[in-house]
Protein backbone atom coordinates (compact mmCIF):
# COMPACT_ATOMS: atom_id res chain seq x y z
CA UNK A 1 0.00 0.00 0.00
CA UNK A 2 1.32 3.16 -1.19
CA UNK A 3 1.97 5.63 1.79
CA UNK A 4 -0.60 8.77 2.56
CA UNK A 5 0.89 11.72 0.66
CA UNK A 6 -1.15 13.91 3.06
CA UNK A 7 1.26 16.55 1.03
CA UNK A 8 -0.57 15.78 -2.44
CA UNK A 9 -4.00 15.49 -1.18
CA UNK A 10 -4.07 19.27 0.14
CA UNK A 11 -2.87 20.26 -3.15
CA UNK A 12 -5.52 18.40 -4.62
CA UNK A 13 -8.53 20.07 -2.49
CA UNK A 14 -6.24 23.29 -2.84
CA UNK A 15 -6.36 23.38 -6.62
CA UNK A 16 -10.34 22.36 -6.67
CA UNK A 17 -11.28 24.71 -4.27
CA UNK A 18 -9.12 27.35 -6.77
CA UNK A 19 -11.06 25.90 -9.90
CA UNK A 20 -14.52 26.68 -7.91
CA UNK A 21 -14.44 30.06 -6.63
CA UNK A 22 -11.61 32.14 -8.65
CA UNK A 23 -12.97 31.60 -12.18
CA UNK A 24 -16.99 32.37 -11.46
CA UNK A 25 -15.07 35.43 -9.59
CA UNK A 26 -13.00 36.75 -12.17
CA UNK A 27 -16.10 36.05 -14.69
CA UNK A 28 -18.73 37.63 -12.56
CA UNK A 29 -16.27 40.82 -11.96
CA UNK A 30 -15.58 40.79 -16.04
CA UNK A 31 -19.89 41.07 -16.61
CA UNK A 32 -20.30 43.53 -13.40
CA UNK A 33 -17.81 46.03 -15.17
CA UNK A 34 -19.10 45.78 -18.83
CA UNK A 35 -22.13 45.93 -17.23
CA UNK A 36 -21.90 49.29 -14.86
CA UNK A 37 -19.80 51.03 -17.62
CA UNK A 38 -22.84 49.97 -20.24
CA UNK A 39 -25.22 51.80 -17.59
CA UNK A 40 -23.06 54.92 -17.51
CA UNK A 41 -23.19 55.20 -20.88
CA UNK A 42 -26.84 55.09 -21.39
CA UNK A 43 -27.73 57.10 -18.89
CA UNK A 44 -25.52 59.64 -19.79
CA UNK A 45 -27.41 59.31 -23.24
CA UNK A 46 -30.80 59.45 -21.84
CA UNK A 47 -29.81 62.62 -19.41
CA UNK A 48 -28.28 64.44 -22.53
CA UNK A 49 -31.25 63.87 -24.74
CA UNK A 50 -33.83 64.60 -21.89
CA UNK A 51 -32.08 68.20 -21.29
CA UNK A 52 -32.11 68.73 -25.15
CA UNK A 53 -36.19 68.00 -25.10
CA UNK A 54 -36.44 70.53 -22.01
CA UNK A 55 -34.51 73.28 -24.23
CA UNK A 56 -36.73 72.35 -27.18
CA UNK A 57 -39.90 72.37 -25.24
CA UNK A 58 -39.19 75.83 -23.50
CA UNK A 59 -38.42 77.66 -26.90
CA UNK A 60 -41.46 76.56 -28.34
CA UNK A 61 -43.39 77.85 -25.90
CA UNK A 62 -41.61 80.92 -25.54
CA UNK A 63 -42.32 81.48 -29.11
CA UNK A 64 -45.76 81.00 -28.72
CA UNK A 65 -46.32 83.17 -26.14
CA UNK A 66 -44.29 85.71 -27.80
CA UNK A 67 -46.27 85.38 -31.46
CA UNK A 68 -49.50 85.62 -29.29
CA UNK A 69 -48.65 88.90 -28.16
CA UNK A 70 -47.99 90.14 -31.46
CA UNK A 71 -51.04 88.43 -32.89
CA UNK A 72 -48.75 87.22 -36.03
CA UNK A 73 -49.34 83.59 -35.04
CA UNK A 74 -50.78 81.85 -37.70
CA UNK A 75 -53.15 78.72 -37.07
CA UNK A 76 -51.39 76.65 -39.21
CA UNK A 77 -47.61 77.25 -36.95
CA UNK A 78 -49.81 76.53 -34.03
CA UNK A 79 -50.66 73.25 -34.89
CA UNK A 80 -47.20 72.48 -36.20
CA UNK A 81 -46.01 73.10 -32.33
CA UNK A 82 -48.98 70.95 -31.36
CA UNK A 83 -47.59 68.34 -34.11
CA UNK A 84 -44.12 68.88 -32.78
CA UNK A 85 -45.19 68.13 -29.03
CA UNK A 86 -46.66 65.03 -29.88
CA UNK A 87 -43.63 63.78 -31.37
CA UNK A 88 -41.61 64.50 -28.92
CA UNK A 89 -43.60 62.61 -26.76
CA UNK A 90 -42.96 59.37 -28.98
CA UNK A 91 -38.88 60.62 -28.72
CA UNK A 92 -38.86 60.35 -25.01
CA UNK A 93 -40.71 56.63 -25.59
CA UNK A 94 -38.00 55.73 -27.76
CA UNK A 95 -35.18 56.93 -25.33
CA UNK A 96 -36.82 55.02 -22.30
CA UNK A 97 -36.87 51.89 -24.62
CA UNK A 98 -33.32 52.46 -25.20
CA UNK A 99 -32.37 53.06 -21.66
CA UNK A 100 -33.82 49.75 -20.65
CA UNK A 101 -33.20 47.75 -23.90
CA UNK A 102 -31.91 44.16 -23.11
CA UNK A 103 -27.85 43.50 -22.81
CA UNK A 104 -25.85 40.45 -23.44
CA UNK A 105 -22.27 39.86 -21.65
CA UNK A 106 -20.44 37.24 -21.55
CA UNK A 107 -22.83 35.18 -23.41
CA UNK A 108 -25.64 35.54 -20.82
CA UNK A 109 -28.40 37.99 -20.57
CA UNK A 110 -27.85 40.68 -17.80
CA UNK A 111 -29.82 43.08 -16.23
CA UNK A 112 -29.40 46.78 -17.03
CA UNK A 113 -30.93 48.18 -13.99
CA UNK A 114 -28.82 50.11 -11.18
CA UNK A 115 -31.06 48.34 -8.68
CA UNK A 116 -29.60 45.17 -9.86
CA UNK A 117 -26.75 42.80 -7.51
CA UNK A 118 -25.25 39.72 -9.18
CA UNK A 119 -25.61 37.02 -6.81
CA UNK A 120 -22.20 35.07 -7.92
CA UNK A 121 -23.60 32.16 -9.54
CA UNK A 122 -24.87 29.78 -6.60
CA UNK A 123 -22.58 31.10 -4.07
CA UNK A 124 -25.11 33.29 -2.55
CA UNK A 125 -27.88 30.98 -2.54
CA UNK A 126 -25.65 28.33 -0.43
CA UNK A 127 -25.08 31.24 1.70
CA UNK A 128 -28.61 31.72 2.90
CA UNK A 129 -29.67 27.85 2.73
CA UNK A 130 -26.83 26.19 4.10
CA UNK A 131 -25.86 29.41 7.18
CA UNK A 132 -28.43 32.00 7.15
CA UNK A 133 -31.32 29.76 6.91
CA UNK A 134 -30.03 27.87 10.37
CA UNK A 135 -28.88 30.41 12.07
CA UNK A 136 -32.03 32.25 12.29
CA UNK A 137 -34.00 28.94 13.15
CA UNK A 138 -34.98 27.95 9.61
CA UNK A 139 -33.62 25.14 8.60
CA UNK A 140 -35.82 22.89 6.43
CA UNK A 141 -38.21 25.60 6.26
CA UNK A 142 -42.05 24.92 5.48
CA UNK A 143 -42.93 28.37 5.48
CA UNK A 144 -44.46 27.98 9.24
CA UNK A 145 -47.72 25.48 7.67
CA UNK A 146 -49.66 24.10 10.22
CA UNK A 147 -49.27 20.18 10.13
CA UNK A 148 -52.99 19.61 10.49
CA UNK A 149 -54.99 19.45 7.05
CA UNK A 150 -57.97 21.06 8.04
CA UNK A 151 -55.70 24.17 9.52
CA UNK A 152 -54.31 24.78 6.64
CA UNK A 153 -57.45 24.28 4.57
CA UNK A 154 -59.21 26.87 6.38
CA UNK A 155 -55.84 29.07 5.81
CA UNK A 156 -55.78 28.61 2.41
CA UNK A 157 -59.62 28.40 0.68
CA UNK A 158 -59.55 27.29 -2.78
CA UNK A 159 -62.74 27.96 -5.30
CA UNK A 160 -63.87 26.38 -8.32
CA UNK A 161 -63.46 28.86 -11.15
CA UNK A 162 -66.71 30.22 -12.56
CA UNK A 163 -67.23 28.01 -15.88
CA UNK A 164 -70.78 29.27 -16.59
CA UNK A 165 -69.15 32.73 -16.76
CA UNK A 166 -65.60 31.92 -18.43
CA UNK A 167 -67.86 29.68 -21.19
CA UNK A 168 -71.07 29.77 -20.98
CA UNK A 169 -71.49 26.47 -19.16
CA UNK A 170 -71.01 24.78 -15.52
CA UNK A 171 -68.64 21.87 -15.77
CA UNK A 172 -69.23 19.05 -13.61
CA UNK A 173 -66.47 19.45 -11.57
CA UNK A 174 -68.45 20.42 -8.79
CA UNK A 175 -70.51 17.10 -9.10
CA UNK A 176 -67.45 15.13 -9.86
CA UNK A 177 -65.88 16.09 -6.31
CA UNK A 178 -68.76 15.52 -4.49
CA UNK A 179 -69.14 12.16 -5.53
CA UNK A 180 -65.98 11.59 -5.13
CA UNK A 181 -65.61 12.59 -1.10
CA UNK A 182 -67.74 9.63 -0.44
CA UNK A 183 -65.61 7.41 -0.77
CA UNK A 184 -62.35 8.27 0.91
CA UNK A 185 -60.56 5.36 3.57
CA UNK A 186 -57.19 5.74 5.97
CA UNK A 187 -54.83 5.17 3.41
CA UNK A 188 -55.92 8.30 1.82
CA UNK A 189 -55.55 10.24 4.56
CA UNK A 190 -51.61 10.50 4.25
CA UNK A 191 -51.92 12.58 1.28
CA UNK A 192 -53.18 15.40 2.95
CA UNK A 193 -49.75 15.91 4.89
CA UNK A 194 -49.30 17.39 1.26
CA UNK A 195 -52.31 18.57 -0.36
CA UNK A 196 -55.72 19.63 0.60
CA UNK A 197 -58.82 19.99 -1.80
CA UNK A 198 -60.95 22.77 -0.22
CA UNK A 199 -63.78 23.76 -2.82
CA UNK A 200 -66.26 25.69 -0.59
CA UNK A 201 -68.82 22.85 -0.61
CA UNK A 202 -70.33 21.39 2.94
CA UNK A 203 -69.16 17.78 1.99
CA UNK A 204 -66.02 18.68 2.15
CA UNK A 205 -65.62 20.70 5.47
CA UNK A 206 -64.13 17.34 7.06
CA UNK A 207 -60.30 16.38 6.13
CA UNK A 208 -61.06 12.85 6.18
CA UNK A 209 -63.23 13.40 3.03
CA UNK A 210 -60.40 15.73 1.02
CA UNK A 211 -58.22 13.25 0.07
CA UNK A 212 -60.08 11.26 -1.83
CA UNK A 213 -61.72 14.32 -3.31
CA UNK A 214 -57.79 15.56 -4.29
CA UNK A 215 -57.45 13.08 -7.01
CA UNK A 216 -60.66 14.36 -9.27
CA UNK A 217 -57.90 17.36 -9.80
CA UNK A 218 -54.91 16.39 -8.71
CA UNK A 219 -53.82 15.72 -12.49
CA UNK A 220 -53.77 18.48 -14.95
CA UNK A 221 -54.64 16.54 -18.13
CA UNK A 222 -57.42 14.43 -16.61
CA UNK A 223 -58.72 14.09 -20.01
CA UNK A 224 -60.41 10.72 -21.72
CA UNK A 225 -57.17 8.94 -23.39
CA UNK A 226 -60.01 8.24 -26.34
CA UNK A 227 -60.49 11.44 -27.66
CA UNK A 228 -63.99 10.15 -29.29
CA UNK A 229 -65.37 9.65 -25.86
CA UNK A 230 -64.65 12.72 -24.24
CA UNK A 231 -67.88 15.04 -24.72
CA UNK A 232 -67.97 18.10 -26.55
CA UNK A 233 -69.35 20.98 -25.15
CA UNK A 234 -70.82 24.29 -27.16
CA UNK A 235 -68.09 27.09 -25.42
CA UNK A 236 -69.57 30.21 -25.54
CA UNK A 237 -67.36 33.17 -24.74
CA UNK A 238 -68.74 36.66 -24.42
CA UNK A 239 -66.29 39.90 -24.34
CA UNK A 240 -66.42 40.31 -20.28
CA UNK A 241 -62.73 40.85 -19.11
CA UNK A 242 -61.82 38.66 -16.27
CA UNK A 243 -59.48 37.33 -14.30
CA UNK A 244 -59.15 33.51 -12.89
CA UNK A 245 -55.94 33.22 -10.54
CA UNK A 246 -55.15 29.19 -10.55
CA UNK A 247 -51.77 29.92 -8.20
CA UNK A 248 -48.42 31.18 -8.00
CA UNK A 249 -48.28 33.23 -11.46
CA UNK A 250 -50.80 30.95 -13.61
CA UNK A 251 -53.86 32.74 -14.13
CA UNK A 252 -56.71 32.70 -17.00
CA UNK A 253 -57.66 35.85 -18.34
CA UNK A 254 -60.19 36.13 -20.82
CA UNK A 255 -59.89 39.91 -22.96
CA UNK A 256 -62.18 40.58 -25.29
CA UNK A 257 -63.27 37.34 -25.68
CA UNK A 258 -59.23 35.94 -26.07
CA UNK A 259 -58.61 33.03 -23.17
CA UNK A 260 -54.49 33.76 -22.42
CA UNK A 261 -53.42 31.63 -20.03
CA UNK A 262 -50.23 32.62 -18.02
CA UNK A 263 -47.24 30.68 -16.78
CA UNK A 264 -49.00 27.42 -16.75
CA UNK A 265 -48.16 25.11 -14.05
CA UNK A 266 -50.81 22.84 -12.36
CA UNK A 267 -48.57 20.06 -11.01
CA UNK A 268 -48.46 19.20 -7.53
CA UNK A 269 -44.68 19.94 -7.52
CA UNK A 270 -42.17 21.87 -10.06
CA UNK A 271 -40.30 18.63 -10.69
CA UNK A 272 -40.52 15.44 -9.68
CA UNK A 273 -38.48 15.07 -6.65
CA UNK A 274 -38.22 14.95 -2.80
CA UNK A 275 -35.99 18.39 -2.83
CA UNK A 276 -38.69 20.03 -4.78
CA UNK A 277 -41.87 21.67 -2.08
CA UNK A 278 -45.05 20.32 -2.56
CA UNK A 279 -48.31 22.67 -3.42
CA UNK A 280 -49.97 24.09 -0.27
CA UNK A 281 -53.24 23.65 -1.96
CA UNK A 282 -53.80 21.77 -5.06
CA UNK A 283 -54.88 23.02 -8.24
CA UNK A 284 -58.47 24.73 -8.58
CA UNK A 285 -58.81 23.71 -12.11
CA UNK A 286 -57.05 21.35 -14.14
CA UNK A 287 -55.65 22.38 -18.03
CA UNK A 288 -58.74 20.63 -19.79
CA UNK A 289 -61.37 22.16 -18.27
CA UNK A 290 -60.09 25.52 -19.40
CA UNK A 291 -61.89 24.71 -22.63
CA UNK A 292 -61.42 28.47 -24.70
CA UNK A 293 -57.19 29.29 -24.79
CA UNK A 294 -56.06 30.95 -27.19
CA UNK A 295 -52.44 32.60 -26.40
CA UNK A 296 -50.08 31.47 -23.66
CA UNK A 297 -47.66 34.34 -21.78
CA UNK A 298 -44.48 32.79 -20.46
CA UNK A 299 -42.16 35.18 -18.73
CA UNK A 300 -39.30 33.13 -18.15
CA UNK A 301 -37.86 29.87 -18.26
CA UNK A 302 -38.09 28.81 -14.24
CA UNK A 303 -39.33 25.85 -12.93
CA UNK A 304 -42.82 27.36 -11.33
CA UNK A 305 -43.65 29.46 -14.23
CA UNK A 306 -43.57 26.65 -17.39
CA UNK A 307 -44.17 23.09 -17.05
CA UNK A 308 -43.34 21.05 -20.08
CA UNK A 309 -46.44 19.24 -19.43
CA UNK A 310 -48.42 22.09 -20.85
CA UNK A 311 -46.92 22.68 -24.40
CA UNK A 312 -46.72 18.77 -24.26
CA UNK A 313 -50.49 18.71 -23.99
CA UNK A 314 -51.57 22.34 -25.63
CA UNK A 315 -48.91 21.77 -28.84
CA UNK A 316 -49.57 23.62 -31.33
CA UNK A 317 -53.15 24.63 -30.67
CA UNK A 318 -52.21 28.35 -29.05
CA UNK A 319 -49.89 31.12 -29.98
CA UNK A 320 -46.76 30.60 -27.70
CA UNK A 321 -45.27 34.12 -26.42
CA UNK A 322 -42.23 33.85 -24.50
CA UNK A 323 -39.21 35.71 -24.34
CA UNK A 324 -35.77 35.63 -26.40
CA UNK A 325 -34.25 32.37 -26.11
CA UNK A 326 -36.77 30.05 -25.39
CA UNK A 327 -37.77 28.56 -28.75
CA UNK A 328 -35.48 25.85 -29.17
CA UNK A 329 -37.12 23.93 -25.95
CA UNK A 330 -40.55 24.61 -27.16
CA UNK A 331 -39.49 23.23 -30.43
CA UNK A 332 -38.03 20.43 -28.56
CA UNK A 333 -41.93 19.41 -27.21
CA UNK A 334 -43.43 19.81 -30.45
CA UNK A 335 -44.34 23.18 -30.62
CA UNK A 336 -44.69 24.67 -34.40
CA UNK A 337 -42.20 27.25 -35.56
CA UNK A 338 -44.82 29.61 -36.42
CA UNK A 339 -46.88 29.18 -33.42
CA UNK A 340 -43.73 30.29 -31.21
CA UNK A 341 -43.39 34.45 -30.87
CA UNK A 342 -39.84 35.16 -28.93
CA UNK A 343 -39.90 38.82 -28.13
CA UNK A 344 -36.57 40.96 -27.00
CA UNK A 345 -38.00 43.63 -24.56
CA UNK A 346 -40.02 46.14 -26.19
CA UNK A 347 -40.82 44.39 -29.24
CA UNK A 348 -44.57 43.81 -30.04
CA UNK A 349 -46.63 41.09 -31.66
CA UNK A 350 -49.81 41.88 -33.22
CA UNK A 351 -52.30 38.63 -33.04
CA UNK A 352 -55.61 37.95 -34.73
CA UNK A 353 -57.18 35.12 -33.46
CA UNK A 354 -60.54 33.03 -33.86
CA UNK A 355 -62.95 32.77 -30.53
CA UNK A 356 -66.13 31.01 -29.80
CA UNK A 357 -68.41 34.16 -29.85
CA UNK A 358 -71.46 34.40 -27.73
CA UNK A 359 -73.88 32.86 -29.31
CA UNK A 360 -71.98 29.78 -30.19
CA UNK A 361 -70.28 30.94 -33.79
CA UNK A 362 -66.64 32.15 -34.07
CA UNK A 363 -65.22 35.61 -33.78
CA UNK A 364 -62.39 37.25 -35.04
CA UNK A 365 -60.12 39.42 -32.24
CA UNK A 366 -57.30 41.13 -32.28
CA UNK A 367 -54.44 41.75 -29.54
CA UNK A 368 -51.06 43.82 -29.11
CA UNK A 369 -48.96 42.38 -26.64
CA UNK A 370 -45.52 43.82 -26.22
CA UNK A 371 -42.75 42.24 -23.84
CA UNK A 372 -41.59 44.83 -21.16
CA UNK A 373 -38.59 44.60 -19.39
CA UNK A 374 -37.93 42.94 -15.96
CA UNK A 375 -35.28 42.71 -12.97
CA UNK A 376 -34.85 38.99 -12.87
CA UNK A 377 -33.04 36.14 -14.23
CA UNK A 378 -33.37 32.88 -16.11
CA UNK A 379 -32.64 29.03 -15.95
CA UNK A 380 -33.67 25.44 -16.08
CA UNK A 381 -30.46 24.13 -15.05
CA UNK A 382 -27.74 24.58 -13.43
CA UNK A 383 -26.03 24.81 -17.40
CA UNK A 384 -28.45 27.36 -18.86
CA UNK A 385 -28.44 30.32 -16.72
CA UNK A 386 -29.19 33.35 -18.06
CA UNK A 387 -29.27 31.94 -21.77
CA UNK A 388 -32.93 33.27 -22.53
CA UNK A 389 -34.40 36.00 -21.81
CA UNK A 390 -36.84 37.19 -19.24
CA UNK A 391 -40.00 39.76 -19.46
CA UNK A 392 -43.62 40.81 -18.33
CA UNK A 393 -45.76 41.78 -20.98
CA UNK A 394 -48.48 44.66 -21.62
CA UNK A 395 -51.66 43.09 -23.45
CA UNK A 396 -53.81 45.55 -25.25
CA UNK A 397 -57.49 44.72 -26.57
CA UNK A 398 -59.87 46.90 -27.87
CA UNK A 399 -61.57 48.33 -24.92
CA UNK A 400 -58.65 46.60 -21.93
CA UNK A 401 -55.31 46.48 -21.06
CA UNK A 402 -53.33 43.77 -19.11
CA UNK A 403 -49.86 43.80 -17.51
CA UNK A 404 -48.79 40.29 -16.79
CA UNK A 405 -45.61 40.51 -14.18
CA UNK A 406 -43.86 37.44 -14.57
CA UNK A 407 -40.88 37.97 -11.88
CA UNK A 408 -38.88 40.81 -11.40
CA UNK A 409 -37.30 42.66 -8.33
CA UNK A 410 -38.26 46.62 -8.30
CA UNK A 411 -36.57 48.81 -10.12
CA UNK A 412 -38.52 52.55 -10.07
CA UNK A 413 -36.73 53.84 -13.18
CA UNK A 414 -38.14 50.51 -14.88
CA UNK A 415 -42.08 50.42 -13.41
CA UNK A 416 -42.05 54.30 -14.11
CA UNK A 417 -41.21 53.81 -17.53
CA UNK A 418 -43.21 51.23 -18.80
CA UNK A 419 -46.09 53.36 -16.59
CA UNK A 420 -44.87 56.06 -19.58
CA UNK A 421 -45.54 53.47 -22.23
CA UNK A 422 -48.45 52.00 -21.73
CA UNK A 423 -50.43 53.65 -18.91
CA UNK A 424 -52.97 53.67 -17.77
CA UNK A 425 -53.17 50.06 -17.76
CA UNK A 426 -57.45 48.40 -16.79
CA UNK A 427 -55.49 46.02 -14.43
CA UNK A 428 -52.45 44.02 -13.63
CA UNK A 429 -51.27 40.68 -11.86
CA UNK A 430 -48.22 41.61 -9.48
CA UNK A 431 -45.99 39.52 -7.83
CA UNK A 432 -46.49 39.60 -3.58
CA UNK A 433 -44.13 36.56 -2.40
CA UNK A 434 -41.20 35.05 -2.44
CA UNK A 435 -39.39 38.25 -0.77
CA UNK A 436 -37.77 37.05 2.27
CA UNK A 437 -34.81 37.62 3.09
CA UNK A 438 -34.58 40.99 1.46
CA UNK A 439 -30.40 41.01 1.56
CA UNK A 440 -30.87 38.01 -1.14
CA UNK A 441 -33.65 38.34 -2.67
CA UNK A 442 -34.80 42.21 -3.24
CA UNK A 443 -33.17 41.94 -6.84
CA UNK A 444 -35.16 39.28 -8.33
CA UNK A 445 -38.71 39.37 -6.08
CA UNK A 446 -40.61 42.28 -4.97
CA UNK A 447 -42.05 43.13 -1.47
CA UNK A 448 -45.64 43.45 -1.16
CA UNK A 449 -45.04 47.01 -0.79
CA UNK A 450 -42.99 46.98 -4.12
CA UNK A 451 -45.75 45.64 -5.62
CA UNK A 452 -48.18 48.42 -4.54
CA UNK A 453 -45.44 51.06 -5.47
CA UNK A 454 -44.97 49.28 -9.20
CA UNK A 455 -48.71 49.75 -9.26
CA UNK A 456 -48.56 53.16 -8.89
CA UNK A 457 -45.79 53.23 -10.81
CA UNK A 458 -47.50 51.67 -14.22
CA UNK A 459 -50.92 53.51 -13.62
CA UNK A 460 -52.72 50.11 -13.13
CA UNK A 461 -56.44 51.10 -12.32
CA UNK A 462 -56.79 47.62 -10.36
CA UNK A 463 -54.73 44.88 -9.53
CA UNK A 464 -53.99 41.18 -8.11
CA UNK A 465 -51.19 39.65 -6.03
CA UNK A 466 -50.09 36.43 -7.11
CA UNK A 467 -47.18 34.38 -6.94
CA UNK A 468 -47.51 33.42 -3.06
CA UNK A 469 -49.24 31.05 -1.07
CA UNK A 470 -48.54 28.10 -3.67
CA UNK A 471 -44.97 26.55 -2.85
CA UNK A 472 -42.84 27.51 0.04
CA UNK A 473 -39.80 28.95 -1.54
CA UNK A 474 -38.39 31.44 1.00
CA UNK A 475 -38.25 32.73 4.26
CA UNK A 476 -41.59 34.31 4.85
CA UNK A 477 -44.42 33.05 7.03
CA UNK A 478 -47.16 30.90 4.34
CA UNK A 479 -49.54 33.85 5.32
CA UNK A 480 -47.73 36.92 5.24
CA UNK A 481 -47.55 38.57 1.94
CA UNK A 482 -51.54 39.07 2.05
CA UNK A 483 -50.94 40.29 5.86
CA UNK A 484 -48.25 42.76 4.45
CA UNK A 485 -49.95 43.72 0.75
CA UNK A 486 -52.77 45.44 3.49
CA UNK A 487 -49.97 47.30 5.24
CA UNK A 488 -48.60 48.78 2.14
CA UNK A 489 -52.02 49.43 0.74
CA UNK A 490 -52.68 51.58 3.74
CA UNK A 491 -49.59 53.10 3.76
CA UNK A 492 -49.94 54.52 0.52
CA UNK A 493 -53.58 55.22 0.61
CA UNK A 494 -54.94 52.48 -1.18
CA UNK A 495 -57.83 49.96 -0.35
CA UNK A 496 -59.38 46.58 -2.01
CA UNK A 497 -60.95 48.02 -4.79
CA UNK A 498 -57.26 49.48 -5.89
CA UNK A 499 -55.12 45.98 -4.99
CA UNK A 500 -56.35 43.14 -3.57
CA UNK A 501 -55.60 39.52 -3.51
CA UNK A 502 -58.25 36.57 -4.01
CA UNK A 503 -58.31 32.74 -3.01
CA UNK A 504 -56.77 30.45 -5.07
CA UNK A 505 -59.48 29.76 -8.24
CA UNK A 506 -61.83 32.42 -7.99
CA UNK A 507 -63.27 34.27 -10.82
CA UNK A 508 -63.47 37.80 -10.94
CA UNK A 509 -64.82 39.99 -13.50
CA UNK A 510 -62.89 43.08 -14.05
Amino acid sequence: MAPYNGGLLRATGISFAFLAIVPPILYVSYCETIRHAELRRRRERHERKRAARAIGRSKREYGVAEGAEDGTVEEDSLMEDVKEVEEAGEEEKQELRELYKSIRIGGRYANPFPEWKEQVGAWEWLVWKLFYQPYTGRFMWNGGTPSSAQELADSLPVEAPDFDLLFGQALDTEKRVASSSSGSNDGEKEALADSWDHLSQPALSDPNSLASSTEALASPFSTSSNPSQTPRRQVRVGRNTTLTWIGQSTSFVQLDGVGILTDPVFSHKTIDSFLAPPRLCPCPCTLASLLSIQVVLVSHSHLDHISPAVPLALGSSVEWVVPLGMRPWFRKLGVADDKIHDLDWWECVELELNVPGADGTGAKRKLSITSTAAMHWSARTPLDTNQSLWCSYVVKGDRDSYFHCGDTGYSAGLFKAIGRLFGPITFATLPIGAYAPRWHLAPVHMSPEDAVQAHKDIGSKFSVGVHHSTWCLSDEHYLAPPKDLAIAREKHGLGERDFCVVPQGRTIEI
